[in-house]
């Protein structure tokens, strides 16, 4: 079992190199938006948290950055949100549709020409997932259950 384990680990690690190595070779950065030096990086202190309903959750969008996005309906028009991976927020057990109220803790950013609100914890109801570490990088659902189920990472949030 244990080099299943690593297998895997080595796999998901792969993936993030790769998929790393191609935004960079698309010239396609994640660059901090208005007021953030470009490069820097996350940085908790700059977090906030918006509130709204769902418009659309699509959880696998081909809108770069690449990944699950949610469309909400904020009291000050609608955000495009990076929700990270699909299969982390499916494996916390929270059901994401159209209508649902929601509060999401993360940092703008801007992306190719456009700027999208990347999520660090999504907050539904008394349910929270996070998909990105304290230092803003995205969580992947690494640990199975007994049954076979991607769980999420232990102490993520």
């Amino acid at each position: 079992m244990k080099i299943h384990k690593w297998v895997r680990s080595a796999c998901a690690i792969g993936g993030v190199l790769a998929f790393v190595l191609g935004v960079e070779a698309r010239g396609q950065q994640i660059q901090l938006s208005a007021g953030h030096r470009a490069g820097a990086a996350y940085d908790v202190a700059r977090e906030s948290v918006i509130s709204g309903k769902i418009v659309q959750y699509n959880a696998s969008s081909t809108t770069p950055p690449l990944g699950a996005h949610i469309s909400l309906q904020t009291s000050s028009g609608t955000i495009d949100v990076h929700a990270g991976n699909a299969k982390l927020i499916q494996a916390s057990n929270i059901s994401l549709q159209a209508g649902d109220s929601v509060s999401i803790t993360g940092e703008t950013v801007q992306f190719g020409n456009s700027s999208v609100f990347v999520a660090r914890v999504i907050q539904k109801g008394s349910q929270s997932v996070a998909v990105r570490s304290k230092n803003g990088v995205p969580l992947l659902p690494t640990a199975v259950n007994a049954n076979g189920k991607i769980v999420s990472p232990a102490g993520a949030r």
